[in-house]
């Protein structure tokens, strides 16, 4: 679950994957093995919305959504939403 007051920032991301309609399961069954990946809808037409949460400081959101972008059997995918929480501590009352 997200918690918007972490102190370590925490990358939200919304992203649009597009598959060939027979091949969007088996294509969403691989994006959502990604750590913090969650897979939410597939249509009939192969469109999938899938968010990533990530605090990985050794791997930035974009190079994650690049390797799930490679993944045999994604056509295309575009960021739909970025949220980054950090700095959201000190309004909790706690400065850093």
């Amino acid at each position: 679950m997200i918690n918007l007051l972490e102190e370590n920032p925490v990358n939200i991301a919304g992203v649009m994957f597009v598959a060939q309609p027979e091949n969007a399961e088996a294509v969403a069954s691989k994006l959502s093995e990604f750590p913090g990946a969650e897979v939410h809808e597939i249509t009939e037409k192969g469109n999938m919305v899938v968010t990533i949460e990530e605090d990985n400081k050794d791997q930035r959101l974009i190079e994650t959504i690049t390797t799930m972008s490679n993944i045999p059997g994604v056509i295309s995918s575009s960021l739909i939403f970025h949220h980054n929480d950090a700095g959201l501590a000190q309004f909790s009352g706690g400065q850093k």
